[in-house]
């Protein structure tokens, strides 16, 4: 679970939490709740290209400049710093949801930004010195291109997490299912533990996605960021097909996680956001939380996940 914005009461968010058998807060932990149980350390915008920023507030850089480069690993030393001496930290994730497919919402993408940046520049060298040894059919070009941005943010920051904290888990960016890239994927590969995976918010498990990324990539699998959205009253939650009611959204969420239990790849699911947020970055909509106002219950869902977390304990490891 993850809210840092939200003005919270901690001890009883602490409570709550652990009475229902949660066992980990997930990524965004706030500081107040650090000490209390495990947790993911992340960044969310080390690169800030996150789908859900919106068309005006992605911004792609030039990943080949050297002072974006120490830019990125001074991003990296801070966290490592913060967090590597804390027993809670599971390990890391990197940038959130980032505007990787050629096709996204910015209305471009990082190899048009960099083909466009001005003479002389790093990225423009390194596109240009590119061309000159490119030899494949133009349709595929940009996906060659992108491959090597994405070899060179991940080495950036993959040598830099190895360097400052080597000794933890590491998850990587945090991935949609239409934010993966293949080519960004496979580049990020050597430098991760696992990989972070922000599923649809809706019920069914979609083995088959699941399936062919773990195929992919033979790393165990975090969906870092989960939730069964529900109708609420008349707040506009704004999720494609949500459930019924908080009932309904229980026995679909129950019924996801016994079924990412089942598989030999799944290490754990995180709830997205514990109480009612803003969208943020000006979008429209509430941000539904887990629980209600002032941490009451949702009816029906509170006990399914706390019969649920009583069943993941009963399957879990020693």
């Amino acid at each position: 679970m993850n809210n840092r914005s939200a003005n919270l009461d901690y001890d009883a968010m602490s409570k709550a939490c652990k009475e229902l058998g949660f066992n980990a807060y997930g990524y965004g932990c706030p500081d107040e709740l650090r000490d209390d149980m495990p947790f993911v350390e992340s960044w969310n915008h080390l690169a800030p290209i996150s789908y859900y920023r919106g068309k005006n507030n992605i911004k792609f850089f030039d990943i080949f400049d050297q002072k974006e480069q120490a830019r990125l690993e001074a991003g990296v030393k801070f966290n490592c710093q913060r967090s590597r001496k804390n027993p809670n930290v599971i390990g890391y994730c990197w940038t959130d949801l980032g505007s990787w497919p050629l096709e996204n919402p910015s209305g471009t993408n990082w190899v048009e930004f960099i083909r466009s940046l001005p003479e002389g520049s790093p990225g423009k060298k390194k596109y240009q010195g590119f061309l000159k040894t490119w030899k494949g059919e133009e349709k595929n070009r940009d996906e060659a291109f992108l491959r090597l941005i994405a070899r060179e943010y991940f080495r950036v920051i993959g040598e830099a997490q190895k360097k400052y904290d080597p000794d933890h888990l590491v998850f990587g960016d945090r991935f949609a299912f239409n934010t993966i890239a293949p080519m960004v994927l496979e580049e990020m590969l050597p430098y991760v533990d696992g990989i972070a995976i922000q599923p649809p918010f809706q019920g069914g498990f979609p083995q088959q996605k699941f399936d062919e990324i773990y195929q992919k990539t033979r790393k165990p699998i975090l969906i870092c960021d989960y939730a069964v959205r529900f109708k609420d009253g008349d707040k506009d939650i704004r999720s494609w097909k949500p459930a019924e009611n908080s009932v309904a959204a229980g026995k679909a969420y129950a019924d996801y996680i016994k079924a990412a239990l089942a598989t030999d790849y799944v290490v754990g699911v995180f709830w997205c956001n514990p109480v009612d947020t803003p969208k943020g970055f000006g979008n429209p909509g509430v941000k539904q939380g887990f629980f209600g106002e002032g941490l009451t219950e949702r009816p029906g869902l509170h006990q399914a996940v706390k019969e649920v977390n009583a069943f993941r304990k009963t399957v879990t490891p020693n």
